[in-house]
């Protein structure tokens, strides 16, 4: 999931605190930056984890393993 939450939380953060998106960078603060960012990496472990129980791979990583050996690779995991 590194390079899934990698993206993603440059995607979230850039469209919270930049101009194509809610342009926040300068009016929140230091205190509010950090929050929103703590906030973006709770939201991530959670969703993450969430993730994992169910797939072996995150969705980017699944596609780099499968471009990288040029099959698809087994996406979900089976059941117990």
């Amino acid at each position: 999931m590194a390079l899934t939450n990698y993206l993603s939380q440059s995607l979230i953060a850039t469209t919270i605190f930049y101009g194509y998106g809610l342009g926040l960078g300068g009016s929140v603060g230091r205190l509010g930056t950090v929050s929103i960012a703590l906030l973006i990496f709770i939201m991530q472990i959670f969703l993450s984890w969430m993730w994992l129980k169910f797939f072996h791979y995150g969705p980017l990583e699944w596609l780099w393993r499968s471009l990288t050996y040029g099959v698809r690779q087994p996406m979900v995991r089976e059941s117990k």
